[in-house]
């Protein structure tokens, strides 16, 4: 997908170059392509370093999903950077970004188990699934439990 702009690029700066026009070319999508790969390495090695935290919490209502630790102080400093960039369609995307989900019980319509990744996705109408991963030694609780409330 970024490669059709970084060959669109190439094609514009080679139509409006006149000397060693697809030197210029292939420099310029060089270069742009790896200011790209840089930035997507880096976004990664942030992604990486941060990691992703997720806790669920099951009650008699449903199940609670909230981002917790390292996620959430990080998801908190994007925020804030949205915030300050001054740029509205930003600071909307940051407001809006979710750190947590609920389903209850009696929404679920349909539950997919996988057991090799442990992990449960349980479908609702009109919502995105919601998916319940779980530790290897909560997993056959947790199935059983979302079972149990489910009949599924």
């Amino acid at each position: 997908m970024l490669g059709i702009p970084i060959v669109l690029l190439g094609l514009f700066m080679g139509a409006i170059t006149e000397q060693n026009r697809w030197q210029v070319a292939l420099r310029v999508m060089a270069v742009t392509g790896g200011v790209i790969l840089g930035l997507l390495l880096l976004v990664m090695l942030v992604f990486i370093r941060v990691g992703y935290e997720q806790h669920f919490q099951l009650d008699e209502e449903g199940v609670q999903a909230k981002v917790s630790g390292r996620t959430s102080a990080f998801l908190k400093l994007v925020r804030i950077g949205w915030l300050f960039s001054g740029r509205p369609s930003a600071m909307g995307a940051g407001l809006v970004m979710r750190t947590g989900d609920a389903i209850r019980w009696h929404d679920v319509t349909k539950v997919e188990v996988n057991e090799r990744q442990r992990q449960m996705t349980l479908y609702r109408k009109g919502r995105p699934p919601f998916l319940l991963a779980c530790t290897a030694e909560h997993f056959a609780t947790v199935r059983e439990i979302v079972q149990a409330k489910t009949g599924a």
